[in-house]
């Protein structure tokens, strides 16, 4: 099965969990219910990417997630996460997803 690049903007709903992981996301017109979280990473060579940081800790990063939809498709999607002094909420509300590719 080929892969299908996205890299087009989504809308996420996160889970109350700590920390948080999608439970939905919309693309286009079309929301999807995700069935499971198959996978998460983190790319700390973001951070180091983002011009003006020299600490991932100190920029953006960039955490990957692999996810089943109710309809069995399965999709890779990414957030940037802003680093701001207050975490939570407010980071959540700075953070930025993409849809990356169709699996």
């Amino acid at each position: 099965m080929p892969v299908e690049f996205i890299g087009k903007p989504i809308e996420v709903k996160l889970s109350d969990d700590a920390p948080p992981v999608p439970v939905a996301f919309r693309l286009g017109r079309k929301e999807y219910k995700v069935a499971e979280v198959l996978q998460h990473w983190e790319d700390h060579a973001f951070g180091q990417a983002i011009r003006g940081h020299d600490d991932w800790r100190s920029g953006a990063q960039r955490v990957y997630y692999r996810l089943r939809t109710s309809e069995g498709e399965v999709y890779e999607v990414y957030v940037d996460w802003l680093a701001t002094r207050r975490q939570g909420r407010r980071r959540q509300e700075k953070s930025r997803w993409f849809a990356h590719r169709k699996l």
